[in-house]
């Protein structure tokens, strides 16, 4: 499909050469050409260009302020120290979880659910291993009679 100068043609139009109609002309026939209607007013998103989400009367539109990204960031290294707590230096990474969570929370008004949770199974994960600990040298030191492996037949 070409017209006679050798231009190629719409496919979109109605076999007439676009002569000077704008974007919003060929939408409009393009909508009435499988039965959907366009309102004169009704123009395209993309025409418009990006403004933003609109604001429909939610607090905190746009971008956070500073005691926000303070929060934010509180919540995320207790986050992180929680779960590094269940895994090393759990009696001491565990509380610094907690109480950093804790700060988010009162102070910033931020959910930080997740590193007061694995705040404490890390407390709890260290204290057991000093129980552990500390039962270990107990038994050794205070058990009765434990021979050193040989036995007297």
């Amino acid at each position: 499909m070409s017209t006679p100068n050798g231009e190629p043609q719409n496919p979109y139009t109605s076999g007439q050469p676009n002569q000077g109609q704008n974007q919003q002309n060929g939408q409009s026939r393009q909508y009435q050409q499988f039965g959907y209607q366009q309102s004169p007013n009704q123009s395209s998103p993309y025409q418009q260009g990006y403004q933003g989400y609109p604001n429909q009367g939610y607090p905190n539109q746009g971008y956070p302020n500073q005691n926000q990204i303070a929060g934010s960031e509180l919540a995320q290294t207790s986050m992180i120290l929680g779960i590094l707590s269940i895994f090393v230096l759990s009696i001491i990474l565990g509380p610094i979880a907690i109480v950093k969570a804790t700060r988010a929370e009162r102070e910033f008004n931020t959910a930080a659910t997740v590193g007061k949770v694995t705040g404490w199974i890390g407390t709890i994960i260290g204290l057991l291993w000093i129980a552990v600990i500390v039962g270990t040298i107990a038994l050794s030191l205070f058990a009765p009679g434990v021979s050193d492996g040989s036995y007297d037949f």
